[in-house]
């Protein structure tokens, strides 16, 4: 949508400053990190040239990271641009003024869906959750079904990767109890470690998934049902069969039985899968405290109403229909303009008249018009606030730990180059040796597992953290007035003529539209709801009506105004030209000296009765006299 500039602004402030401003920070601290690596390159080139890519690898790494959240965070604190055509319209707009904007705008609903809403007292923005697990949620927080969109999708997808993760932990205790009394077999050893390695890569993708919130979360309501509780009941049960299964069938090679039993007996250290366990669960209810108390803060602002106000009734008036609907489109809407900008039309003025015969017939007609949406943000308490801003640092601070923990395994890197080059330097290394320098690989391997899955860990974290208050902050409300009017009836048509005289008179003939006019208007005061972005579609998503008012006072003041209309109309034609004013008195003047003019007997024929009774009575006195 292009952006319209207009002198007088919406009042649509920049949402995103302060996560803007922590993403920053995070972005400077991490592109800081990065140059250190990069500062080394120069002197390690000339010792290991190994080392030396390595360090150059993971440099430009944190520094295209750090980089990235620096230019994203600054991004979000720049100016936010705020045209006249923001929100986005309800339905397809019709009105002129707006064709282009028009065009761009991708509206959540019709013109007949806004109908049914107002002539059915209903919202169809909320939806029924489908699927057992949405159903869940929502039995669970009953005013979830009254929140916006994308605040029910990341409830569902949180609650989703609650389930997963309990269920996997679940497979894995029975897996446990099955491996370590022995049930097992032979296999019960290296099946435990093998489980515990796919249980955390399983968690950090079930974690990662739930993390992700799509654009197109705002539209629809995503499904959450028995087909995904399938998928992880498969994986918690197969998991450990098929794993069993293979490892049987490697056992029973002997070149891998003997290189298991070899490995058995020296001292290696199994996959430690506790730390890893503990923080999933630690990240997990500390994102669940978070998520589960701003959506109790938001939801307890919920009133979710669908009451309109509504006028039906009879008028017997002397006025042409077409009439009435400019009436009320051009001057009782145009009236009520928020900041002089143009209303938006869902249903465009254009009564059909059916003329039965050149004096009579019928009409119908129907008009759908909302005023341009005043932005009116929502009066979050304190907590909510504290909890918004807190769940944005402490996912800003798990997204830290990660190239902290990337900078970290640069030491690490060294360390494993050096026993490399300590055992390639040996001509002859014995068995002992060679044994012991597998066991210090395997093990410096496993401390650099557990390292990145902890970075994954608290990258995925990080980023649900991140994502999911971004969603909070992006929340904007706007209060609107919705009017639905429709209007049938039959209209005649008869002349009327005033003014007229036996003498020369001015006089009014007019044809006058009589019409029987039954209108039925339906009101109501919305408050819509929308999820803005930095860029240039900032305030440019769907928009979804969240409460319907009544509004009794706005409705009595429409009806003023067209009553004032029809009252204050002229049907008989009126002479306001002051030069047609005197020219009539001239003529009625002209007139009056042409009747008081003697008849003479060639004029006798054209005498006024009036005259002729005047002559009869003075003619007895006439004859006396001579």
């Amino acid at each position: 949508m292009a952006y319209d500039y207009g002198s007088e602004s919406l009042g649509i402030r920049n949402p995103f400053k302060a996560e803007g401003l922590l993403r920053a920070i995070r972005g400077l601290l991490v592109s800081l990190l990065g140059i250190y690596p990069l500062l080394q390159v120069v002197s390690l080139v000339q010792q290991d040239k190994t080392l030396a890519w390595i360090y150059a690898a993971v440099g430009f790494m944190l520094l295209a990271g750090g980089l990235r959240a620096l230019g994203g965070g600054i991004f979000q604190m720049l100016r936010f641009f705020v045209g006249r055509s923001v929100p986005t319209s309800l339905a397809p707009n019709y009105s002129k003024s707006e064709r282009e904007s028009a065009k761009l705008e991708q509206p959540h609903y019709k013109s007949i869906d806004l109908e049914e809403m107002l002539m059915g007292r209903k919202n169809k923005t909320f939806v029924e959750p489908v699927g057992f697990i949405s159903r869940l949620v929502h039995t669970l927080v009953p005013k979830l079904i009254f929140l916006p969109y994308p605040l029910r999708n990341l409830a569902q997808r949180f609650a989703g990767a609650l389930i997963a993760t309990a269920i996997a932990l679940v497979a894995y205790a029975l897996t446990a109890f099955v491996c370590l009394t022995g049930l097992a077999g032979d296999t019960g050893d290296i099946l435990l470690p093998f489980f515990s390695f796919v249980l955390v890569v399983y968690l950090i993708l079930t974690w990662r998934a739930a993390s992700t919130v799509y654009r197109q979360a705002e539209k629809s309501i995503e499904t959450q049902g028995n087909l995904k509780l399938a998928k992880i009941m498969a994986f918690a049960i197969l998991a450990p069969v098929l794993l069993g299964l293979g490892i049987n069938y490697l056992l029973q090679q002997p070149e891998v039985r003997q290189f298991v039993t070899e490995l058995q007996q020296s001292e290696l250290q199994s996959f430690a899968v506790t730390p890893q366990l503990l923080l999933v669960l630690l990240f997990a209810a500390l994102s669940g405290a978070f998520i589960f108390l701003l959506l109790k803060q938001r939801t307890a602002q919920v009133q979710a109403q669908t009451k309109v106000s509504e006028y039906r009734a009879n008028w017997q008036e002397n006025i042409h229909p077409r009439e009435l609907f400019v009436n009320i489109d051009n001057i009782v809407m145009a009236n009520r303009r928020y900041k002089e900008i143009p209303n938006r039309v869902y249903r465009e003025l254009n009564p059909s008249l059916n003329e039965q015969s050149e004096s009579k017939g019928d009409f119908s007609g129907e008009v759908m018009i909302e005023t341009q949406p005043a932005y009116a943000p929502l009066q979050h308490s304190a907590l909510f606030k504290q909890l918004r801003l807190w769940a944005t640092i402490c996912g800003q601070l798990l997204l830290l730990i990660g190239p902290f923990i990337l900078f970290y395994l640069l030491f690490e890197a060294q360390t494993m180059l050096t026993l490399i080059r300590e055992y390639t330097a040996l001509a002859r290394p014995s068995d002992a040796l060679t044994q012991g320098f597998v066991v210090n690989m395997f093990n410096e391997s496993q401390f650099i597992l557990s390292l990145i899955f902890s970075w994954f860990i608290c990258h995925s974290f990080g980023r649900l953290l991140e994502n999911y208050s971004h969603t909070f902050w992006a929340e904007l409300n706007f209060d609107s007035l919705l009017v639905y009017l429709k209007c049938e009836g039959t209209y005649t048509q008869s002349k009327l003529t005033t003014g007229k005289g036996i003498y020369d008179s001015t006089s009014s003939e007019n044809y006058v539209m009589r019409s029987s006019l039954t209108p039925w208007i339906i009101s109501s005061r919305i408050m819509s709801s929308t999820f803005a972005d930095s860029g240039a579609k900032n305030v440019e998503h769907p928009r979804h009506i969240l409460e319907m008012q009544d509004n009794p006072q706005e409705m009595q003041a429409i009806l003023d105004d067209i009553q004032s209309f029809l009252s204050e109309r002229e049907t008989i034609a009126n002479i306001k030209n002051a030069q047609d004013l005197s020219n009539t008195e001239q003529i009625y003047q002209i007139n009056q000296q042409s009747r008081a003019m003697p008849v003479t007997g060639d004029q006798a024929t054209l005498a006024s009765p009036q005259q002729d009774a005047e002559a009869s009575t003075n003619l007895p006195h006439e004859q006396s006299k001579d």
